[in-house]
């Protein structure tokens, strides 16, 4: 097995953060009539659009390196792993979140058996959850993805998915679905299937194969310049998002953008590797998981404390749904079998 990546945890800590920093932004814009009228709360909600794609990139860069060099694929041991670290948690918290969706907003909650089920199989258990769906989607697909990549090459298969990708995310644009009926369900649902992701997936797989040269030339590039990069990139994505209507994480700019944030972080991972961000990252999987019922917990709260939609409220929040998803992230993992709710 290769050494650990040491920027890691500082790269999972901030996608993590640019999670939660959506999530709490979208409550603060419940008031505005199009995403785009929520001003500088949008602003912040699409500059944390790296979040998603970074933690896609991040899933095959890990995966490749560890298992792009093996000479047979071990299927038996990574697929045993996979469902006692991913699948039982993932298990777990949609039932946890089926349960207190029904009691906290029963409107939304599944109201049937089959409901129920579907909603376990498409992520759709709670907002959050379509990620870990997707990620089985790319288990599944990653001995295919390594054959392929030894087959006809990285950089082929980088490009031929970024194709995919490219008619994947068009198929949910409003030009198309508009001209285009039949393409409603997919654009609805879009977010819970691998083809909207595997260009991420792919890159981040293609640097994996190759980590020690590809994170090396990271390195090098110079820090004023990733810093221009990641601004001017998210400049663009701002530009689209308020006068083009293009929001969310399904457009050209928000890939780019996402490109350069990689490139940003792991240089600024490799000066902080020991920051309170880094700290985030070694438990992200907890507060990816835990963090949505707080958020909706505090929401119940914050009216009667703030002003409705105001920078108190979001600070509030935005600390509060954090540092609470951590601290229990910490408490759980000093339980026993706490890998069958967090992970490993």
């Amino acid at each position: 097995m290769q050494g650990r990546i040491r920027e890691a945890d500082f790269i999972k800590g901030v996608a993590i953060f640019g999670v939660i920093l959506i999530h709490v932004t979208a409550f603060n814009m419940r008031y505005s009539e199009s995403m785009t009228d929520g001003g500088l709360f949008f602003a912040i909600n699409q500059m944390g659009r790296f979040s998603v794609p970074i933690f896609f990139m991040l899933s095959g860069l890990f995966l490749f390196y560890r298992y792009y060099d093996n000479q047979t694929f071990p299927i038996l041991a990574f697929f045993k792993k996979r469902t006692l670290y991913i699948l039982i948690p993932y298990l777990s918290w949609s039932v946890f979140y089926l349960v207190y969706s029904w009691f906290a907003h029963r409107e939304t909650a599944p109201q049937t058996v089959t409901d129920t089920i579907t909603a376990v199989l498409t992520g759709s258990s709670y907002y959050h959850l379509y990620y870990i769906v997707v990620m089985v989607q790319f288990y599944l697909l990653l001995p295919l993805l390594i054959w392929t990549f030894r087959k006809f090459g990285g950089l082929t298969v980088v490009s031929f998915a970024l194709l995919i990708n490219v008619l994947a995310n068009s198929m949910t644009w409003w030009e198309m679905s508009s001209q285009f009926p039949w393409m409603a369900p997919f654009t609805e649902n879009a977010i819970r299937f691998f083809p909207v992701w595997l260009f991420y997936f792919c890159l981040g797989g293609w640097v994996g194969q190759r980590a020690g040269q590809i994170l090396e030339w990271f390195g090098k590039i110079p820090f004023a310049a990733a810093i221009i990069l990641f601004s001017s990139t998210g400049i663009w994505m701002l530009f689209n998002g308020f006068f083009r209507k293009e929001t969310g994480f399904f457009n050209f700019s928000v890939l780019v953008y996402s490109i350069a944030s990689l490139v940003l972080w792991f240089q600024m991972g490799g000066k902080w590797k020991h920051s309170w961000v880094s700290t985030l990252g070694r438990y992200s999987f907890g507060l990816y998981l835990i963090h949505p019922v707080l958020l909706n917990l505090f929401s119940r709260i914050t009216p009667f404390l703030f002003p409705q939609a105001s920078w108190m409220e979001f600070g509030f929040m935005l600390f509060a749904v954090t540092s609470l998803s951590l601290g229990l992230s910490v408490v759980i993992q000093r339980l026993p079998y706490s890998y069958l709710l967090t992970g490993k």
